[in-house]
């Protein structure tokens, strides 16, 4: 039945590109004042001149961009330590207000700092609005990084990745090739790959005829006119729910006004130019790249993501451990503390077991 399900979801959002950002919740506990850093502050020590305790705006530079990212500096942080540190990206079109911005103030309260980030094109950083492009937010991670390690706080020797949902692919590849990443962890894995585009479409002959023209004419379009086409990512209305599969439904729950995941730097849309990156996008295609990176993987026994989480899992062989979270769905993970905190817990337990003393 979840294979059903699963070619169902991978239908749904390759016809309509939709369904890729899973996005989350912002604790609100927290003040709403903080000092914004950037990368030019950086001072000759490698600090930044005014981090403090809790959250901080911070801003910096991938291929040119500026990226804004809320950087958590642990509450018991003393001057002149160096702490491990983890750098979290967002569910596909998702932004740091959301789930990432829950799970980073969580685990700097576990003694980590944490970086949560709007990849180039969302929320407030710069780039093409709303291009989702795997290969692109996978240099943006790594950019991340480099930023990260350039601070007095940081121990760069510790520096950790943490995927959400589609996220969590490119959080996976990022640290299969980049060996400054020691571990990575991943929450409600959403892990597409060609061959089940391939299925779900009956082969690249229908992808051509049903899927790619739409991504083309945007191109085109872009390219005369700068202007691109846009799809919703969450439907709306009553006929855009006729349409509309168990997930993008579900998906309903989290994004819509009122809902955990109604944030304002968050936008229900996703450019069709998109389509060719996301298509051709497979961590599966790089399973032997893990033989010795520490992967942490989590998931809901109940979401309908569950069996390509589980799939990656068994198809790579190096140090792994996962924790399966029983009653929680896909986008639980999210937000819900009764599932939240229990992920946070196992992450953090797993990161710290491969901190390099």
């Amino acid at each position: 039945m979840r294979k059903v399900l699963s070619i169902i979801l991978l239908v749904t959002l390759a016809i309509s590109i939709v369904g890729f950002g899973y996005a989350n919740q912002e604790d609100n506990s927290e003040s709403d004042e903080k000092p914004v850093i950037k990368e030019a502050d950086v001072s000759q020590d490698k600090g930044l001149s005014s981090l403090k305790p809790g959250k901080n705006e911070v801003r910096y530079i991938s291929e040119g961009e500026e990226i804004v990212a809320n950087l958590y500096l642990p509450e018991d942080y003393t001057e002149g330590e160096k702490r491990p540190a983890i750098v979290i990206n967002p569910p596909a079109t998702g932004v740091k207000e959301q789930t990432i911005g829950v799970y980073a103030e969580k685990l700097s309260h576990k003694g980590f700092v944490t970086l949560a980030f709007d990849p180039r094109g969302f929320g407030e950083s710069e780039g093409h609005p709303q291009l989702q492009n795997p290969y692109r937010v996978t240099e943006d991670i790594k950019n991340s990084v480099s930023f990260i390690r350039t601070l007095k706080e940081v121990d760069v020797d510790n520096v950790f990745s943490i995927g959400m949902c589609a996220g969590s692919g490119y959080a996976t590849y990022a640290a299969a090739f980049d060996s400054r990443i020691k571990a990575v962890a991943i929450v409600s894995p959403f892990l597409t790959s060609a061959d089940d585009y391939f299925q779900a479409f009956g082969g690249s002959a229908n992808l051509r005829k049903m899927l790619m023209p739409a991504a083309a004419k945007a191109r085109q379009q872009y390219y005369e006119t700068g202007e691109d086409i846009m799809t919703k990512i969450v439907p709306e209305t009553e006929e855009e729910m006729k349409r509309a599969r168990p997930i993008t439904i579900g998906m309903r729950e989290y994004y819509l006004p009122g809902k955990p995941g109604d944030v304002p730097n968050w936008k229900n849309g996703l450019s069709l130019m998109s389509t060719d990156a996301i298509l051709s996008f497979s961590i599966f295609d790089f399973t032997n790249m893990f033989d010795t990176v520490p992967v942490y993987v989590v998931y809901g026994d109940q979401a309908i993501t569950a069996e390509g989480a589980e799939r990656f899992y068994q198809e790579i062989n190096g140090p792994k451990d996962k924790l399966v979270i029983e009653g929680s769905g896909h986008f639980e993970l999210y937000w819900m503390p009764e599932y939240v905190d229990p992920a946070v817990v196992g992450i953090s337990q797993f990161l710290e077991s491969n901190i390099n003393k």
